[in-house]
């Protein structure tokens, strides 16, 4: 996958976010692409613990979304592609939440997860269900193009489309 795609779907699932926690949550605070997990005690004496932050942001992951909620933090991962990986990772992510020292001001608190998706199927609510996350649709019409086209693309009429494009473009030697 070229870089041009990466930052497409990180702009569409970001975005997603954004709206979705803006429209179901905006009277309790939340933060966005919130980092989890320790920060190791080496490097936080060292550096100190706003620089061990800083320094340490690129190698820790990051949720999509943090929901402070009165007795939960509501940890929420927004997916478009490459769905069953976000719902995959929001356990690895639930267990970092209680080590995670720009969270421990809000300790203690429950940790319910969310996928938000926007679409779905069986197979997905079954795989939710079992993880124990939540599964939640959400496609405002600017996201229901971008969907669409996702499911376009496997068909005969996109392959074959796709191919004339490539052959002209080859034909024109234009990149």
């Amino acid at each position: 996958m070229s870089s041009g795609m990466a930052r497409k779907t990180r702009q569409v699932e970001t975005r997603m976010v954004s709206e979705y926690l803006l429209k179901n949550y905006s009277e309790f605070p939340y933060m966005m692409n919130v980092p989890l997990g320790a920060l190791p005690s080496d490097i936080l004496e060292k550096e100190g613990y706003q620089r061990a932050i800083k320094l340490l942001r690129p190698f820790r992951p990051a949720v999509d979304g943090v929901v402070i909620l009165p007795a939960h933090f509501l940890v929420i991962e927004a997916k478009v592609w490459n769905i069953v990986n976000g719902l995959a990772k929001l356990p690895l992510y639930r267990s970092l939440v209680p080590i995670t020292p720009e969270l421990k001001q809000y300790m203690p608190r429950d940790v319910i997860m969310q996928l938000v998706v926007g679409w779905t199927n069986g197979n997905l609510e079954v795989m939710a269900r079992e993880a124990d996350v939540e599964l939640k649709v959400f496609c405002p019409g600017w996201l229901e193009e971008v969907v669409e086209g996702m499911h376009n693309y496997w068909t005969r009429e996109y392959r074959e489309l796709r191919e004339k494009k490539l052959r002209m473009r080859e034909y024109f030697g234009v990149e």
